[in-house]
Order: C-alpha cells, then structure tokens, then sequence
C-alpha cells in the first residue's frame, strides 16, 4: 500500500466536508464495527471461509445485546470472485445474519473491494436480499455534546494502488486467485490477529490528517487493527512508565505497593512477549505522545479470528473474537484488547 499524502488529504477533505455524508448520534446507541471480510466463494481461494462461523457468533451476540451493526467496507471479495458466487455462498448466513439487524440499525460503507456497490451494476431486482441498503463512503459521528467529531470510513482514500489506480489492482488480485491456494497449502495464510501492529506510512497519513482537522477517524483497509493511534506494545511501555512513577511516591500502603508490582511484573511480561516477536514498532508521531485520533478495526480474515470496534456507553474497545470450536459460547470467544474513555480521548483530541 503507497499513499500519496496530498491527494489523501484532498479525497478525506472531501469527505469530512460533504453535507451529504449521514450523522449518526452517539448519545444512547451502541455500535460495533467490522470491516475487510472478503468474504469470497468458499473455495480454497476464499480466505474468509474459516471465519464464518465467529461472525455468526459475533453478530448474535451484538444483536441480543442491542447494537447497531456497521460494516466498514470490502465485505465482499469481488476483485476476485463475482457477485453470484459470494451471494450462493454466504445468503444463507452471514447475509442473513445481517440483516436481522434491520434496516435502522445496520449501515454499509463500500471500500476498494467492494466498491461495486457504489454503481448500479446489476439488476437490482436480482441483489436485493444480498445489498444491505445503500453502500456509503462515509459516516460521521456526533459526541455527547452534539459537536460532529468522528469519521468513519474504510481507509483506501488516498491509496494509489486501491483509489486511484485500482483498476490495475484489480487485474492483479483476480490473477492471484489461481496461485493463492498453492500458497494456502505451504502456509502462507493471513498471519494471526496479534496485538502490536506495525505502524507504516499509511498509519501516519491518516493520523496525520485526522489530528490537523481534531477529529477522530476510524477505519479499516489495512488489516492491521491499531487503538488510539499506539500499538499495543507501545502501550505496555506507556503504563510501565507511569507504573514506575507511581510507586516510587511517597504515601502508599502496602497493599497498593503489593498491588502496583504485580502490575508492573505484568506489564513487563507483556512487552517481553511483544518484543520477542521481533516486530520493530514505530510511532505513529516521533518524539511526542500521540493523540488518539486514529482506529482501525483490523480484519476479519486472520487466521485464528476477527477484530472490531465497539463504541458503547463511552467506551471505545478494540475487541477480539477467537476462532475456537472448543469455545461454542460467546463470552469464551470474547477477548477486549484495549479500551479506554471515548469522551476523555475526543477531549485531548480538541486541545490545540
């Protein structure tokens, strides 16, 4: 993925600025947010296949527990697969699944591989139990004050090779299609959903633009799930410092001590973890504390499960649903990888 910063900035622009762009209210509603499914035909090219039965987990569980479905674009594959193929696969569930959320309360963006939705390319009569209302670029947020401070989109604007040129893109991604299940069969899968992403270019574009503007912006399309614009590892190292700044004031009692080192040879344990991966992790703002501006939902194609986002009771959380059939019930699959107070983090958004 290459950006081009100046024609990113111009197309999200656009976007922010459009009158026309729905808002959605904050205040007493709760969402959940999956993007990049690629769900594709079920065959051995299908990489979502594997996943399908945590969707449908997932999707009953927010639908019991009241939340609005959002679906942040390349929900289908169809830079490789048409739509018939898709539509016979996956009717009888994930579509159908969807659509128990009502008309009201499910909303979809179009992203780069799905952006077939955005034209009028078949006969609707035919594709009416599989397109969920109409597919929108964009949507935005109001926050507890009524203020529009949120932008959610899938995040290929700006990128050359899935924007502006997609075209060639899409040649490419249909002519690996008769490769990837020889790949599939030497291992060379999606990689799993592990908790530090690195941080590139398209990651500091986005933010960047978001933070100029004091927004927050959500997004999909790179398949690497990020939280208030740090990685994971980054946050460890974060809550280590202030840790270590805590207990060494004056003050406390015992317990808190006890309490405070177990937390810090928790945290200590966790980045060890992190690092011994071996993934070099970059901020996304040298030299200073970023500000939580930027999300991503990850995906729903690794290879042990799916991330999203919940917004929620003013919470923001980065959640994980593991693929594990040892685990048929909800709760079990359900794991909160980061969270944090989306009313405290739109405030230091707003400061200059």
């Amino acid at each position: 993925m290459s950006l081009d910063k100046e024609y990113c900035f111009r197309r999200l622009d656009t976007l922010w600025r459009r009158d026309d762009i729905p808002v959605l209210e904050l205040k007493g509603n709760k969402y959940v947010l999956f993007s990049d499914l690629h769900l594709g035909d079920g065959g051995k090219a299908d990489d979502f296949c594997e996943n399908e039965e945590t969707l449908m987990i997932a999707l009953a569980y927010y639908l019991e527990q009241g939340f609005k479905l959002i679906l942040v674009g390349d929900i289908e594959e169809l830079w490789q697969f048409g739509l018939e193929e898709v539509r016979s696969r996956y009717f009888p569930t994930i579509y159908k699944a969807f659509k128990t959320f009502g008309d009201l309360d499910r909303l979809r963006l179009y992203g780069n591989h799905d952006g077939d939705w955005n034209k009028p390319f078949v006969d609707p009569s035919r594709v009416s139990p599989v397109q969920l209302g109409i597919a929108l670029e964009a949507l935005k947020m109001k926050d507890a004050d009524g203020n529009v401070r949120i932008l959610i989109c899938h995040g290929h604007q700006g990128d050359i090779e899935s924007d502006r040129e997609a075209w060639t893109s899409r040649i490419a991604v249909r002519l690996y299609r008769l490769v990837e299940p020889l790949l599939r069969k030497f291992g060379k899968t999606n990689p799993p959903a592990i908790r530090s992403q690195i941080i590139t270019s398209h990651e500091k574009i986005f933010y960047q633009w978001a933070k100029s503007n004091r927004v927050m912006i959500i997004c999909g399309h790179t398949h690497r799930a990020i939280f208030a614009s740090m990685s994971f590892l980054e946050r460890c190292q974060e809550d280590l410092a202030k840790a270590k700044e805590t207990i060494r004031r004056t003050g406390q009692t015992e317990e808190q001590i006890k309490q405070l080192r177990n937390y810090i040879r928790d945290l200590k344990r966790k980045i060890r973890r992190e690092k011994k991966k071996g993934r070099i992790i970059e901020s996304v703002e040298s030299g200073k504390h970023p500000r939580p501006n930027y999300f991503n939902t990850g995906c729903g194609i690794y290879e042990d499960g799916i991330t999203g986002i919940e917004l929620a009771d003013d919470r923001i959380r980065l959640v994980k649903w593991h693929r594990d059939p040892k685990r048929p019930e909800a709760p079990a699959r359900y794991e909160i990888y980061q969270e944090g107070g989306l009313l405290d983090y739109l405030g230091q958004i707003s400061q200059a």
